[in-house]
Order: C-alpha cells, then sequence, then structure tokens
C-alpha cells in the first residue's frame, strides 16, 4: 500500500483509514499476492510442459479442478453456447454511421 499511495509506513494517513477500509485494503492486497503467485505458478508449469508434459499434467491435475467431457455432452454444450450466441445477436441494435 505504501508504493500505491506514495506514503511512509509511518504516516498518519494510515493511522486515520477506518478500520473497515483498511481491512478490506489489506485482503485486497492479500489477493492481489494470490493471483501473482498464481500466474507464476501457471507460467511455470508452461515452461515446464515444453521439457516434461507428465509432469506438468500432473502438476495440473493435482489440484482436482479437471474436468472431462463426453463427446456428445461437448456437442450439447456447443450447440447451447451457438443458441444463445444467436439469441443474443437479435437483440443487438445496429449503431447509425455517421459520416
Amino acid at each position: 500500500m505504501c508504493k500505491y499511495y506514495g506514503k511512509e509506513p509511518d504516516d498518519d494517513w494510515f493511522e486515520n483509514l477506518a478500520p473497515v477500509k483498511r481491512l478490506w485494503m489489506y485482503y485486497s492486497w492479500c489477493q492481489d499476492q494470490e493471483d501473482r503467485n498464481e500466474l507464476f505458478k501457471s507460467f511455470s508449469i508452461f515452461l515446464g510442459s515444453f521439457y516434461n508434459p507428465e509432469a506438468a499434467q500432473k502438476m495440473i491435475n493435482k489440484d482436482g479442478s479437471s474436468y472431462s467431457l463426453t463427446d456428445e455432452e461437448f456437442e450439447e454444450s456447443y450447440k447451447m453456447v451457438l443458441e444463445d450466441k444467436e439469441k443474443k445477436k437479435q437483440h443487438r441494435r445496429r449503431r447509425r454511421v455517421i459520416s
């Protein structure tokens, strides 16, 4: 927060912050750190996949976030996406071209 606001850690500005705002800023900073670490982890796995794809796949599936579809389920979900896209296309307004 010191870098972001250009203030020293012992500045009175931090002391005068509302406790809820200070807590919100702290949790936002923590989430930024987690996002940064997840980015570095994903990038490292990506680079490692060129040298050892099996190990990279194990690291990706380690979180338990792998999901697989059968061909029929994939086709069904793809049709749903296309139908939704067509619905949205019908509701779009055309913009007038001003020359």
